[in-house]
This record gives C-alpha cells, sequence and structure tokens, in this order.
C-alpha cells in the first residue's frame, strides 16, 4: 500500500507567515533600538578620538609657543598665514581639509596637525574619505566649534553630529542660564541639521569640550538636558559658531 505524505496546507501556511509576521513587528524596534545604540557608540568614540588628538595638538603648540589649533575667525587669528591658527575657515571640511593635511595625503612629507586617523571624521551612514588631494563635505560627519577658548566651561559642546539643528545651541557672547530652557535641538535634513546622516532624527553626538562624548536621543533634545541644567559663558571676546560641513 502506498504509504500518503501530508505537506502544509494553504491555510496552515498563512497561519505560519502571519506567526512570524507578528514576531517581526514586536522585536523591530528592539532591534532597531540596538542598532541604533551601537552605532551611536561608535561614532562617540570616533569623536572623542578626534578631540583627544585635538587636546594633544594643543598642547604640544602650547609649548611651542603656538595657538591651538581650534578654528579662528579674523578676530582671533595668528600672524601666520601658513599656519591653522593664521587661517580662517568657511565650512568643516574646509577646516579638518587643513587640520589633515588632505592637499598632501599619501605623500612622503604629509603632516597632520593631529595624530588620528582620518576615518575619525565618518562612519554611521557618513562616507569615507576615499583618498585625494581634496576633503568633501560628503566625508565630513561632524560640526565643529570656532572661537573655542580655554576660559569657557567644559559643558559646551565643541564637535556636534552634521544632523543636529545646530542653529538651536547657544553662540552668543555672554552667560547662558540652561536650567530651564526647553528648546528643542532637532534632527534631520527636513528640521535644520545638514544631513540626514548619521541617524537621522533619532539622536546626535556631542563631544564637550571637557572631553566627555555623548549621545543625545530624540526624547531627551530640550536644551536644558543637553546642558544637564548647567549655565555657561561665552567670553564677549570670542566669536563663537559652529562650521558645519557643506549640506548634502
Amino acid at each position: 500500500m502506498k504509504k500518503m505524505t501530508k505537506g502544509f496546507t494553504l491555510v496552515e501556511l498563512l497561519v505560519v507567515i502571519g506567526i512570524l509576521g507578528i514576531l517581526m513587528g514586536a522585536l523591530f524596534p528592539a532591534i532597531s533600538g540596538a542598532m541604533l545604540t551601537a552605532n551611536a557608540s561608535a561614532m562617540a568614540m570616533k569623536g572623542r578620538n578626534l578631540h583627544q588628538a585635538i587636546t594633544q595638538a594643543n598642547i604640544e603648540r602650547e609649548q611651542a609657543g603656538l595657538q591651538s589649533v581650534w578654528p579662528k575667525d579674523d578676530s582671533s587669528k595668528s600672524d601666520d598665514p601658513d599656519d591653522i591658527a593664521g587661517m580662517t575657515f568657511g565650512t568643516a571640511e574646509a577646516y579638518f581639509q587643513e587640520l589633515f593635511n588632505i592637499s598632501k595625503y599619501g605623500d612622503s612629507d604629509w603632516a597632520p596637525y593631529v595624530n588620528v586617523d582620518i576615518g575619525a571624521l565618518s562612519g554611521s551612514g557618513v562616507q569615507a574619505f576615499a583618498g585625494g588631494t581634496t576633503l568633501n563635505g560628503k566625508s565630513v560627519g561632524w560640526c565643529i566649534a570656532q572661537g573655542v577658548t580655554d576660559e569657557m566651561e567644559d559643558i559646551i559642546p565643541v564637535l556636534v553630529t552634521r544632523n543636529a539643528q545646530i542653529d538651536a545651541l547657544p553662540t552668543s557672547s555672554g552667560s547662558h542660564d540652561m536650567s530651564s530652557d526647553k528648546t528643542e535641538v532637532k534632527m534631520g535634513k527636513s528640521n535644520g541639521g545638514k544631513s540626514d546622516t548619521p541617524f537621522g532624527n533619532k539622536a546626535f553626538i556631542l563631544v564637550r569640550k571637557g572631553g566627555a562624548a555623548e549621545t543625545i536621543k530624540a526624547k531627551y533634545n530640550k536644551l536644558y538636558l543637553v546642558y544637564k541644567k548647567q549655565s555657561f559663558t561665552i567670553p564677549q571676546s570670542a566669536t563663537f559658531k559652529y562650521l558645519a560641513p557643506t549640506a548634502d
């Protein structure tokens, strides 16, 4: 007698597919959240490494009687046009072009101002620098503060991922009380950021003057939380602002 084998019926197959769909829908937020956390941690590490490299360069330059490598304006730059402290920059990529000595990248006399891999500029959807003698804004994931002085408090962000609305961050001279300011720092290109990468409207990364790198998620994007309810002062002599990379 022939043995009969029974497979799935169409109804049973549809039930299985439905169950799998429900499980995937339930797990998707957790998976997305884990991926965001992992990518943000990696980007924060890159920002911290970049900040440490700038800090180390500034220590070495101070011992040599040179100004820091933080971007300058016309009133604070040095009188040496061949040194980064004697230059001004209109965009983040122009600044990082000089900081990493991109015009001589790969040459035997290549001499960047900082000892950190150029990969610190990209990641999490921001395309990596592919070589050459010109740094494209698409390969720069950070906005950087211009006019940083030693007197400024450590709470002030000096590096901010380009998807953040940097115009919402206080830059005017004087005292700023952040204890109750509920202004939002929005994220994503449609909300005032220079790009949707990295992290879109989900989160942004900042590195403070003191060196701490933090992930600011959308739920906690109000200024009083970003600045931990602390006050800070921008000196009257400082022209403080953020240089952003060219928009995508």
